[in-house]
């Protein structure tokens, strides 16, 4: 079998030339994106010394996806998409060299990072929802749960490679430099989203009601139990779960004894896991949605964070985050593609904010309750509890889901 015949067959998305310029853009800027958050995360701790602190910023970030997902969400589906990513890409660059330059001048202080968490985070409300419902224009709704799988693969692959990097640059050279990579890393992006042929225009022609659209948009999910049971699983694995970015610095240093290296090679754990989830999925998305999968991945995610909980040994640790994140990029990435599939077209981008803001603007309330786990009972207690919560959590949603499919089949609802 030649290697024409293992794309078309495993990775089918890439014979899209819109699809594969932007993958390829997207490889070398999550990269820096993930060499930011490590920095910024291990800057915010060794300044302030808190795990609230440092949860409180994860807050800031992720607030104004809370906020404003749904009326973006809205705006997706009236304009062109690759106008307004191309406009947030650039205006993240920007942030990222503003962090870069206040570092290097040691003008950093609490306050600046938040206030550019903040502006970031308003961003990050635009960029994700964009992103998710431009891809099946990208590839096409046949290659959707391929291409959602191949994001998903180099998501995990910088998770692995960006931590690494960091680990070593904020030791030798300073997060300066990792927010300065951040900001280099978005040149390839911007070229490669002007060179795409999609405009990602709209199929919504009348510029209807502002919160009329949003609650169309959350009346049909409402009514898909395929869409209504999932976003309740991504929002209750994300806030609690799967809240890793709050915790991990924390057990690197407490639990360890460790320093920025030891934060980034538990990272690059849970990246490396992850990437083989995405491999695996990308690699077999031709046989088609299995939903099993994608509930017993939400149930690994909780069991290997429970027993992170348990362990006091920094190698097993690393063995575990890697299982976590297997199960994690599993649950998201089938999770995506379930949500995608059942979104009509000119719904698309209601839906995938939704999605948005169960992945991202849950963030806030599960980092402020880690912060707090962490400060009053240690980290490796709130790693038990999350894990113990998260299996009867999803354990009855999988039951609440099932009896719904249940009934709609015994009545004859397709």
């Amino acid at each position: 079998m030649n290697y024409q015949s293992i794309q078309n067959k495993h990775f089918p998305a890439l014979s899209h030339r819109d699809f594969r310029l932007f993958w390829t853009g997207q490889c070398v800027s999550l990269i820096g994106t993930w060499m930011q958050n490590i920095g910024q995360s291990w800057l915010v701790y060794q300044m302030t010394n808190s795990s609230f602190l440092l949860g409180f910023i994860s807050t800031l970030q992720f607030t104004p996806v809370l906020l404003f997902s749904l009326p973006i969400g809205v705006i997706i589906d009236r304009y062109p998409k690759k106008k307004i990513l191309f406009a947030v890409q650039f205006a993240m660059m920007m942030t990222s060299y503003t962090l870069a330059f206040l570092v290097y001048m040691n003008w950093a202080a609490y306050w600046n990072i938040a206030i550019l968490a903040c502006v970031l985070g308003i961003l990050n409300s635009i960029d994700m929802p964009v992103r998710q419902s431009f891809v099946v224009e990208l590839a096409s709704k046949e290659h959707l749960m391929n291409a959602v799988a191949l994001n998903s693969m180099i998501f995990n692959a910088a998770r692995v490679i960006g931590p690494s990097i960091a680990g070593l640059v904020f030791g030798y050279f300073g997060a300066a430099t990792c927010f300065l990579v951040n900001g280099l890393s978005f040149i390839p992006v911007l070229i490669s989203i002007q060179k795409i042929e999609a405009e990602g225009s709209s199929v919504v022609k009348e510029k209807s009601d502002l919160l009329l659209d949003i609650k169309e948009g959350i009346a049909y999910i409402i009514k898909n139990t395929e869409v209504k049971t999932t976003v309740l699983m991504v929002a209750f694995n994300n806030a609690i779960v799967m809240n890793f970015m709050i915790m991990i610095p924390v057990m690197a240093r407490t639990v360890f004894q460790g320093d920025s290296k030891i934060y980034g090679y538990l990272m690059a754990a849970l990246g490396i896991g992850a990437f083989a989830g995405a491999l695996l999925l990308a690699a077999t998305s031709y046989k088609g949605l299995r939903r099993n999968i994608q509930m017993a991945a939400f149930l690994g995610v909780a069991l290997f964070v429970l027993i992170e909980g348990l362990v006091r040994n920094y190698h097993l640790a690393f063995i575990f985050f890697i299982f976590a994140g297997f199960c994690m990029t599993t649950a998201l990435s089938s999770s995506n593609t379930t949500l995608q599939l059942n979104s009509p077209d000119e719904l698309r981008g209601r839906i995938m904010s939704v999605y948005s803001l169960v992945v991202g603007g849950t963030a806030p309330i599960g980092s402020l309750y880690s912060g707090a786990m962490c400060e009053s009972f240690g980290v490796s207690t709130t790693f038990v509890v999350n894990g113990i919560v998260g299996l009867i959590v999803m354990s009855a949603l999988i039951i609440y889901r099932q009896r719904l499919l249940k009934k709609q089949n015994d009545i004859g609802i397709v």
